[in-house]
C-alpha cells in the first residue's frame, strides 16, 4: 500500500498495535462518555507526530466529542454487540493531490502525476470496560463519502479498509462495503490539526452509515476464524474536518511513516 493513499487509515493501523496490549474482557459499555474516550485516548497516545483526523480529535479534544458520544448497535457474525461510535472526516481543497501531502524526496512522484485525495471517512467503534485500559473490542473503517468497496481484489476503485480487534486477535477487511453521508451541523469546534493541514474548519457533523464487510485474521493473530461486520441504517456524530490549505509533511513525519508501515 502507497504512503499516499493512507492520510485517513494511518492513525487506525497504528491505534490497533498498540491497544492490543489491551483486556480480552467483552463486558457492557457502561461507561460514561468521558471514560470511554480516555480509554480510546489510551490506544492513540503513542500517534501523536502523525496522527490524521482520527488521532488529533480524539487525543486533543476530549471535551469537544464528548457530548457528541453515541452507542450503536453493529452485528458480529450475527451476534448484536453495543459500541462506542464516533465519525471523523477530513476533505480538501478543490484539486488537492495526495503527492501534495506525502511528498518523500526518497520516492519522489513522477513529474505532472496528482492523485486525488482519498479516504478521508473514518468510522470508530468501540468497547471499553475502564477508562484506565484500552478498548477491550474495536473496529475502525476508512473509507469515502458515498458507497465504499472493501474489496482489495477490485482495479476500478481505491479500496476502503478496515481493521477489528477483538483482544490479542487482529483482522483486517477483505471485501463488503460501506456506504457513509457525512452531513455538517454548521456548528464549529476546534481541534488540533493534522501535520499535513495548514489550516482548516472544524464543524459538528452526524455520519449516516451502512453495510456489510468481511475480515479475515492476520498471519500473526492467534485466531484463524474470520468475521462479518454489519452495520445497519443508524447515525453516529462527530467532527468534519475541512482543509483549507495543505502543508508537505516534514521529512521527519515522512520516515516516521515510512517505520509505521514497516512494523
Amino acid at each position: 500500500m502507497r504512503i499516499q493513499r493512507i492520510s485517513g487509515i494511518i492513525a487506525c493501523a497504528a491505534l490497533l498495535s498498540l491497544a492490543a496490549c489491551g483486556s480480552d474482557s467483552t463486558g457492557p459499555n457502561n461507561l460514561d462518555a468521558n471514560s470511554a474516550l480516555q480509554s480510546l485516548r489510551l490506544g492513540l497516545g503513542g500517534i501523536s507526530d502523525i496522527e490524521g483526523p482520527s488521532g488529533a480529535t480524539v487525543v486533543g479534544s476530549l471535551g469537544v466529542i464528548a457530548p457528541l458520544l453515541d452507542q450503536i448497535n453493529v452485528t458480529i457474525d450475527g451476534k448484536s454487540q453495543t459500541m462506542f461510535g464516533l465519525g471523523l472526516r477530513d476533505s480538501y481543497p478543490a484539486g488537492a493531490c495526495e503527492e501534495q501531502i506525502f511528498s518523500d524526496p526518497d520516492f519522489p512522484p513522477p513529474p505532472g502525476q496528482c492523485t486525488p485525495t482519498s479516504l478521508g471517512v473514518v468510522l470508530l467503534l468501540w468497547q471499553s470496560h475502564s477508562a484506565a485500559a484500552p478498548p477491550d473490542r474495536m473496529i475502525l473503517m476508512a473509507g469515502d463519502e458515498g458507497t465504499t468497496s472493501f474489496d482489495f481484489a477490485s482495479i476500478t476503485s481505491v479500496p476502503g479498509v478496515a481493521f477489528y480487534l477483538e483482544g490479542s486477535n487482529f483482522y483486517i477487511s477483505t471485501s463488503g462495503t460501506l456506504t457513509s453521508h457525512v452531513a455538517s451541523s454548521g456548528t464549529t469546534c476546534t481541534v488540533p490539526l493534522p501535520v499535513y493541514a495548514k489550516s482548516a474548519t472544524c464543524t459538528l457533523a452526524t455520519f449516516n452509515e451502512q453495510g456489510t464487510i468481511t475480515l479475515e485474521a492476520d498471519p500473526s493473530s492467534p485466531s484463524s476464524v474470520g468475521h462479518t461486520l454489519t452495520i445497519a441504517p443508524q447515525t453516529v456524530d462527530g467532527v468534519w474536518l475541512s482543509i483549507t490549505e495543505l502543508q508537505p509533511l516534514s521529512l521527519q513525519s515522512s520516515a516516521s511513516l515510512r517505520g509505521l508501515l514497516r512494523r
